[in-house]
């Protein structure tokens, strides 16, 4: 019983914040500047995660250096993603910057 409630407490922290929202400004028309700032939302959290992976690779330790082939696929994908928008050409051109460079650097 105590297992099933902490289930159902859990379910309820995690939906409650996304449906409240929802229902309560769902009348409401966002300002402008509210709308551009959520556009930046879905970089900014993709940053958040790729940023220190590509920086700690081992999980502990800041390596920022040529001989790190996370961040010279991060870096590869970055520049390519500046210069084409196409989502499956950068992710090739960046996993084989990733591992051009692990089989380079040994």
């Amino acid at each position: 019983m105590t297992m099933a409630l902490v289930i159902l407490g859990m379910g309820l922290c995690s939906f409650l914040p996304r449906y409240l929202p929802l229902v309560l400004l769902a009348d409401r028309e966002m300002p402008e500047t509210v709308k551009s700032l959520l556009g930046h939302t879905p970089p900014a959290v993709l940053a958040a995660l790729v940023v220190p992976a590509m920086l700690t690779p081992e999980g502990h330790g800041l390596h920022v250096a040529l001989d790190n082939p996370y961040l010279v696929g991060g870096l590869v994908t970055f520049v390519a993603g500046l210069i084409s928008k196409k989502f499956l050409l950068v992710s090739a051109i960046g996993i084989a910057a990733f591992y051009l460079s692990r089989w380079l650097l040994g």
